[in-house]
């Protein structure tokens, strides 16, 4: 505490705010990685000693769980993302780029909430409708992509965007193919199911516990990204229990929550990249349950579709990192600076793996996960 009165002292006092919100943010998060990792523990033993009470009793207790995780969940993003977006907005980094990409995310809500309410009343126009929403969107993305660029040449913090004739629109045909990989493992062999109430629950229940946990961190890197307590966990267990193309959708809109929460738009490029491809990819953490030659193994399925989706996120960062952020590699490799860098989403990766593990070790979650997405309880391992 005097160490830190020392440095209030040494700045000018319009900086002082700032660095009390900063301050506070720090302490709330290291409490809360605590407090996670003590609600963690809590839940996984109260899951153990009910786990052989009948059907009806476990109902109750899931309900009770799916409380106390969206309870936890909303105070965590309530407080902490509250802090860190007026310190971002008190500092400037909420520039008009930043409103620019909010009001595209916007308008892909309101074209969702159009278009699915169109569908649930059975209009025959639905269809059109969606597709003009669609070229809408297509439209304004590409006019921030080729227009707004790059968004701010120096942001004093070493990065400095210099533009190359070639090297952007090899940046966007990467980028397309990554895209279309995600899509096509996200499509092949699944069938086309609608939203029901379940599935809807269980997304925003997910994204809100991933979102939460984003905050809760070990440590974090200097020029973005972080190592975090199993923040994409959620995400990967939704798509494992209802498919990849739920889960897919639930990362995208995960991702670009992230984005709001924490924007850095150098490039509209890198902001799709960083945010609804590269966690839209952790949707891809449920094709494991597609490999037969898995058989069904619960725990070889969840590791397999999971380090799969973890890797599509880690080539999303490096494409950003190496196109975008090449300018922080100095005299080093760009590909080499930004493939080493982005390697922290391995860590994540070890971490998510140990914690899904230790989850999917209680026979209840594996229950809950068959009765999620109505299989048989045969196809899953004891």
């Amino acid at each position: 505490m005097k160490d830190f009165k020392e440095l209030l002292n040494g700045i000018e006092s319009g900086e002082k705010f700032t660095t009390l919100l900063k301050y506070a943010t720090n302490v709330i998060a290291t409490l809360a990685l605590y407090v996670t990792i003590i609600l963690a523990v809590a839940l996984v033993v109260w899951a153990i000693v009910v786990r052989n009470k009948d059907e009806q009793h476990l109902v109750g207790v899931r309900k009770t769980m799916q409380g106390i995780i969206i309870g936890y969940s909303v105070g965590v993003i309530s407080t902490i993302g509250s802090l860190r977006f007026l310190r971002d907005y008190i500092k400037g980094d909420i520039t008009w780029h930043v409103w620019l990409v909010v009001g595209l995310i916007a308008l892909i809500i309101v074209g969702v909430v159009v278009v699915s309410l169109l569908h649930k009343r059975q209009s025959k126009d639905y269809k059109w409708v969606a597709l003009a929403f669609v070229a809408i969107v297509f439209a304004a993305t590409i006019a921030l992509l080729f227009v707004v660029k790059p968004m701010q040449e120096d942001w004093g913090d070493g990065y400095i965007y210099t533009y190359n004739a070639q090297k952007p629109y090899l940046m966007y045909v990467i980028s397309a193919i990554l895209v279309g990989g995600i899509a096509a493992l996200a499509l092949i062999g699944e069938k086309p199911s609608d939203y029901n109430t379940k599935s809807l629950t269980y997304a925003a229940i997910c994204i809100a516990a991933s979102f939460a946990l984003s905050y809760v961190k070990f440590f974090s890197l200097p020029q973005g990204g972080s190592v975090t307590f199993a923040s994409l966990l959620p995400l990967a267990l939704y798509s494992y229990m209802f498919g990849t193309r739920k889960g897919v959708l639930a990362g995208v809109v995960y991702g670009l929550l992230q984005f709001i929460q924490s924007p850095q738009p150098y490039h509209m490029m890198q902001i799709l990249l960083d945010y609804p491809i590269a966690f839209g990819a952790i949707g891809l953490a449920g094709i494991g349950r597609k490999m037969k030659f898995l058989r069904g193994n619960v725990f070889a399925e969840f590791t397999v579709g999971t380090t799969i989706a973890v890797l599509f996120r880690y080539v999303s960062h490096v494409v950003s990192g190496y196109f975008v952020f090449y300018t922080w590699a100095g005299d080093q490799n760009p590909l080499v600076y930004s493939l080493a860098y982005n390697s922290f989403t391995m860590v994540d990766l070890l971490i998510v793996l140990a914690v899904g593990m230790l989850a999917l070790s209680s026979k209840s979650l594996r229950r809950l996960i068959v009765t999620a997405n109505a299989l048989p309880l045969s196809e899953v391992a004891e």
